[in-house]
């Protein structure tokens, strides 16, 4: 399917999305009125209905949500995987795969506390069903494999692109006359260190020292490859085009891709400087080896850091132009990057999401001021950082 051109009047500027889904056939030609119009008929039309920054769209069966965002808010924040509904009548499983937990509460509160500061409402897409029976992060080539052709799981997983797809047509549209916006698809890992191996922690809650197998590294992902991230600046910055935020290096011509990655204002950077640990960023640059830690793999060799790099929704919804696995994103100023959470330090209860929130909100509106050239506020840290 290929989206229509997307006409906006802001400046005159068009935004043509071009998508190469072989499997859907949504086609959207998003609203041409005047911004005075559009402003007061609602932010976005669907289905015949226009919403309002902060309403909620409601997808195939009640199984996917679209809260909508405000018609100039920079961020879409996904969660695909927290999702605890069967389905009536019950979609079958098809994968094994765990369930991302909290990351449903954790992005929320995340949306909350960006929405009191920047005063914008941001974009928040959500799926209800769980992913063992619905993935919302499968690759095309798996989707009838799993899914069928006219099953609930094919509507449900089709509904949460359709609406994605809406979220993120409207952003380009919108943002058109800016450096653009930002998706952000939130995840869980439970990633351990080799067995018998555990690290020492501070609790961000009371400040006492915990020993733990899990690692509690945030991995920040933009759809580079483990073995890439292994390597020199000099050869990451020949990956720009494959990166799922090559937008952002197209708008700041002056900086190369290793900086964006793991410089001092890269998002895993930022969220060092908060608190919680990221790779790569500032404390961990590269995708170590490490027999200690991490153990061997089948020819004896020490096994790398473990990392996931970014699945389906990263890539297809960022601004990657060359394709890593036959996957590119669009041609506009909207990018991607996918973080997976650890629960030790960031997802586990309510009172370590009442501060991971804080640190993950600060260290995005510092990203989007640096590099979109927003002033957005930005509330302190308002408890005690145990370090």
């Amino acid at each position: 399917m290929k989206i229509k051109k997307i006409c906006g009047i802001f400046l005159g500027l068009i935004v043509c999305l071009v998508a190469s889904f072989t499997t859907f056939a949504w086609d959207y030609t998003l609203d041409e009125g005047s911004p005075i119009d559009r402003i007061q008929k609602g932010v976005v039309e669907y289905k015949g209905k226009w919403y309002h920054a902060g309403d909620t769209i409601y997808g195939y069966k009640d199984y996917i949500k679209l809260v909508v965002g405000d018609a100039k808010a920079p961020l879409l924040l996904g969660i695909p995987h927290d999702g605890a509904m069967k389905g009536d009548p019950e979609i079958p499983r098809v994968t094994k795969s765990g369930r991302d937990i909290n990351t449903k509460p954790f992005t929320l509160g995340i949306a909350e506390l960006f929405r009191k500061d920047a005063g914008l409402q941001p974009w928040i897409i959500i799926c209800e069903i769980h992913r063992q029976r619905v993935d919302a992060n499968t690759f095309p080539k798996l989707i009838e494999e799993r899914y069928g052709v006219d099953t609930d799981a094919r509507k449900t997983y089709d509904s949460y692109h359709e609406l994605l797809l809406l979220a993120r047509a409207t952003m380009a549209r919108n943002l058109a006359d800016t450096k653009g916006g930002l998706f952000i698809d939130m995840h869980g890992h439970g990633h351990t260190y080799v067995k018998g191996y555990e690290e020492e922690y501070i609790s961000p809650v009371d400040g006492q020292k915990i020993l733990s197998k899990y690692i509690r590294q945030s991995e920040v992902a933009y759809a580079i490859s483990n073995e890439a991230l292994e390597k020199s600046d000099s050869e990451l910055d020949k990956l720009a085009e494959y990166s799922s935020i090559y937008a952002i290096v197209k708008t700041n011509p002056s900086v190369s891709l290793s900086q964006l990655i793991r410089g001092p204002y890269s998002l895993g950077a930022l969220l060092d400087d908060e608190g919680t640990v990221a790779v790569p960023g500032r404390l961990i640059p590269v995708l170590e080896r490490n027999v200690e830690l991490f153990g061997t793999d089948k020819d004896g060799k020490p096994r790398r850091r473990p990392y996931f790099n970014g699945g389906y929704l990263t890539r297809k919804y960022g601004s990657a132009i060359k394709p890593a696995g036959g996957n590119i994103g669009f041609p506009d100023n909207i990018s991607s990057i996918q973080i997976e959470t650890p629960g030790i330090t960031v997802r586990n209860n309510a009172v370590v999401r009442s501060r991971s929130i804080h640190q993950f909100k600060r260290a995005i509106i510092k990203y989007l001021n640096h590099w979109y050239g927003y002033d957005f506020p930005n509330s302190a840290y308002p408890y005690t950082y145990f370090k």
